[in-house]
């Protein structure tokens, strides 16, 4: 396809691919798993351009590939943290980080009952900790979580108490509002959580 818009090209190219369903352009069906997707950007070609097949060659001649930057950031858009938290405070300080890094929040509570791979395939659960004590409620959500979404479930503690003994076996990020060093470390570890496998 020629001459796009980036609305086009990601609601008709980029979306359905990015989420591994066969792709219709013109008369072709195109499936992810047997196909290549090259999405390249630069001036738009006049149709004389295009004629006898000669639109990709002219279009590799003026354009630059921006296939990887097009497909990370349409990933990044549609990344989902479900923040579950121990208190309101936490659960305000880490959207508010979240926020602050531009990755998307809701209440875990109001997700949970949704969480499907096919439904909400992007969904990360993020389990913010601040004490060393965990409450039972807590942690049986935290527990549905991890059991659910496994490797797209991410601990953050905020503070300095030592890490509950419950969740001594995942790799916690040490969250600390004011050190930017540990809100980047926690929206990487989010993101790459959330990237398609």
């Amino acid at each position: 396809m020629f001459n796009l818009s980036e609305e086009r090209l990601r609601g008709e190219v980029v979306e359905p691919w990015r989420r591994g369903g066969l792709l219709e352009l013109g008369d072709h069906e195109w499936d992810p798993a047997e196909s290549e997707l090259r999405v390249l950007e630069g001036p738009e070609l006049a149709q004389s351009q295009l004629a006898l097949g000669r639109g990709w060659g002219n279009a590799e001649r003026s354009a630059v590939d921006v296939t990887e930057q097009v497909i990370r950031e349409a990933a990044a858009k549609a990344l989902l943290v479900a923040v579950l938290a121990e208190t309101a405070d936490g659960r305000d300080t880490a959207v508010r980080l979240l926020g602050q890094a531009g990755i998307r929040t809701a209440d875990w509570a109001e997700l949970r009952t949704r969480i499907d791979a096919a439904e909400i395939p992007q969904v990360v659960a993020l389990l913010v900790v601040e004490r060393t004590n965990l409450d039972g409620a807590w942690l049986f959500e935290a527990g549905l979580a991890v059991g659910v979404l496994g490797g797209r479930a991410v601990v953050a503690q905020l503070g300095d108490a030592p890490p509950p003994p419950e969740l001594r076996d995942l790799a916690l990020v040490r969250l600390r509002a004011e050190e930017p060093a540990s809100v980047q470390e926690l929206a990487e570890r989010v993101r790459h959580a959330g990237a398609p496998a």
